[in-house]
């Protein structure tokens, strides 16, 4: 079994290729299970951004645009990503929502800003893409370009759940590296990079009920599994599937 792409180079150029830019919206939205996980991710942001009313925005590895076209609009919106294809498409999808994003090709471990130039910046599937040594890369840049007391949201998967799954389904089919955690070891590895955790939100709770739930498309009932599935995110779950982060950078 091949190792997981875990390069810098390796995954730029596995999200640079045009049929995983061409599948990538309908991969992350069109199962139920998925559809839902978006929505919680939506809602987490836009939330924050109310809350938080930065003026200065930057989404780090934008993609296809999937949170960009969706998020709530702030003053300066800056779209980063290291492929010209999702940048591509991501431009497209903002430009046909009437949002006024800048967008820029740029390398997510030398970030080409100044020093304190955002107020909130958000990534979600990027930096768990890179080992302990990587990972300590992007958090010093990260926090170099937030302003002071800035804050940083990102997105966690819990090994508890997310590593029996991924045993079942078959390593060999998840072809970039994916870093899990515990939650007291994301706590204290975000806080030890000078990223203090004032919020850490479980998602997808239930996640066995809702994986069994999502087979529902099979027989064709997509809408009532997307329905059920949203349900169980009103009930407590000490171990979700999923964390959102909301980060405040220490002075």
């Amino acid at each position: 079994m091949s190792e997981p792409i875990s390069t810098k180079s390796g995954i730029q150029e596995f999200y640079d290729d045009p049929v995983v830019v061409g599948s990538y919206l309908a991969l992350r939205v069109r199962e139920p299970f998925n559809t839902v996980l978006h929505e919680r991710q939506i809602g987490f942001l836009n939330r924050v951004i109310g809350s938080l009313q930065p003026r200065r925005v930057l989404e780090v590895a934008v993609g296809p645009g999937r949170l960009s076209a969706e998020v709530r609009a702030a003053s300066v919106m800056v779209g980063m990503d290291g492929s010209p294809n999702m940048l591509t498409e991501a431009r497209r999808r903002t430009r046909e929502r009437g949002l006024a994003w800048n967008f820029v090709r740029a390398d997510g471990f030398s970030l080409p800003f100044a020093t304190g130039s955002f107020d909130l910046i958000y990534t979600l599937r990027f930096i768990r893409h890179f080992d302990r040594g990587g990972r300590e890369t992007l958090y010093r840049e990260l926090k170099r370009i937030l302003r002071p007391g800035g804050h940083l949201v990102l997105d966690a998967q819990n090994r508890l759940v997310s590593l029996p799954h991924r045993l079942e389904q078959g390593m060999q089919n998840y072809k970039v590296y994916d870093e899990l955690w515990l939650r007291d070891e994301l706590v204290a590895e975000l806080a030890g990079a000078g990223l203090v955790p004032r919020e850490v939100e479980g998602i997808m709770r239930r996640f066995a009920w809702q994986r069994r739930l999502n087979r529902l498309r099979y027989l064709r009932l997509a809408s009532p599994a997307r329905l059920l599935i949203r349900a169980l995110e009103w009930s407590p779950d000490r171990n979700p599937s999923t964390w959102m982060v909301l980060c405040q950078a220490a002075g």
